[in-house]
């Protein structure tokens, strides 16, 4: 009897292992980081087909963006090296089977919607805090965003027929009598991946987080087409507001709202390998 209980109880246990999660986070496989002392002002962020993340000679600041999605606002008490300091980055993940691009200085005219998924970002938080020891909290603070919303007479989109992951390009083109347009063609994007990629693709018109209040569900496919803020004052031209309001029926409102932000409680110089 006593050796059934026993069997019994060892049996609960290895099947109570097997059922726990251990709760730890996706960490890369292996991962180098060391400062970059070229002084030059090139930089790029992207993730390779094979998985690779390649953060090259970026302030470490906007690897802290990246790994939260945050705007550089909404990050707070980081030590002034983090904004001034930049740094190599190389780390390898599962394979994604296309070719991201989430960071580039100078910013490139022709670029395409920065990388979505969830998991390097969150590979990046664990190396962090792994390698700069980083302890950091999150609160919610009123902060001051565009809306965006529907405009009156309602969305003009077309649903999507295809599904998978968004796509979006960017391209841009300067003409000496038209000044600078840029036109982005989109697929398979909800309305929180079209105003995270606004910001991206039109940084010159959004100096705060644009956040989706439309509460329309679903992917789209879309194209937009507008000018450069100087191009607009200057040649004419359709403003990011005019174009979202004309081709897409959304419009952006200025509101005050209750946002996310991350204070860094500490935060360490890595040590190179």
């Amino acid at each position: 009897m006593k050796s059934l209980i026993l069997s019994a109880f060892l049996l609960l246990i290895s099947l109570v292992g097997f059922g726990q999660s251990t709760g730890r986070p996706p960490e890369f496989e292996v991962a180098d980081i060391k400062l970059n002392k070229s002084g030059q002002a090139e930089g790029d962020g992207s993730i390779l087909p094979s998985g690779q993340f390649r953060a090259i000679n970026i302030p470490l600041k906007e690897i802290l963006k990246f790994a939260y999605g945050l705007r550089n606002e909404a990050i707070m008490g980081a030590p002034g090296w983090v904004d001034s300091e930049r740094y190599d980055i190389i780390g390898k993940g599962p394979a994604v089977g296309s070719d991201e691009t989430f960071w580039k200085v100078p910013r490139n005219p022709n670029m395409k919607l920065f990388y979505r998924d969830e998991t390097f970002r969150l590979m990046v938080q664990s190396l962090l805090a792994e390698r700069l020891k980083m302890v950091s909290h999150t609160e919610q603070k009123p902060m001051d965003v565009f809306a965006l919303v529907v405009a009156k007479g309602g969305p003009k989109l077309q649903k999507s027929t295809e599904t998978g992951k968004p796509d979006c390009a960017r391209t841009v083109n300067f003409d000496p009598i038209d000044g600078v347009r840029a036109e982005a063609i989109c697929k398979n994007m909800t309305m929180a991946d079209l105003a995270r990629t606004l910001q991206l693709f039109a940084p010159g018109y959004f100096d705060r987080d644009l956040v989706d209040l439309t509460a329309v569900e679903g992917t789209y496919d879309f194209k937009l087409n507008w000018a450069a803020r100087t191009t607009v004052t200057e040649q004419g031209g359709l403003t990011i507001p005019a174009a979202l309001e004309k081709q897409l029926g959304l419009k952006l409102e200025e509101r005050k709202l209750p946002m996310t932000v991350l204070i860094i409680d500490r935060i360490e110089k890595p040590s190179e390998n």
